[in-house]
């Protein structure tokens, strides 16, 4: 698909529940008016972390929303079982959108992260030694 973000963006308000402007605004921690514009067009870019942030509250990939060069919806996986494996960009963008919105991680952003340092910690183990129990108690509380 070719066309521009606020292009795309417009798409994807055209299905929003009413309200979410107000919604996308806080989620992104950014006022109303930056949603306008950013509908307009009238930015000249968006910040990376606003881009992750609206992709996650319409639950779309990224790179769509960018540049319209990747599927459209994003596979979000149904149970806590499967495997999830972000990119450490992901995680620190998902620090920085919660730091911006001035709110702690909510319970689903905590165990995405926790799952994530987990097999990132199953993964260096294999190459070190494994960190004693304590070290892992520590870990595991420090989340």
């Amino acid at each position: 698909m070719s066309g521009s973000f606020s292009e795309r963006l417009n798409e994807l308000a055209a299905n929003a529940d009413r309200g979410w402007q107000a919604d996308l605004a806080r989620h992104c921690g950014v006022s109303r008016p930056a949603i306008s514009n950013w509908l307009s067009g009238r930015n000249n870019g968006i910040n990376s972390s606003y881009l992750f942030a609206i992709a996650d509250y319409f639950r779309v990939h990224a790179r769509w929303l960018a540049t319209g060069d990747a599927p459209k919806w994003a596979k979000r996986p149904t149970r806590l079982s499967e495997t999830v494996q972000l990119p450490v960009g992901e995680v620190l963008t998902k620090f920085d959108e919660v730091a911006l919105r001035g709110a702690k991680l909510t319970q689903a952003e905590h165990a995405e992260l926790h799952l994530w340092l987990i097999g990132w910690q199953s993964r260096l183990s294999r190459v070190i030694d494994a960190p004693t129990d304590l070290e892992q108690e520590d870990l595991v509380q420090g989340l």
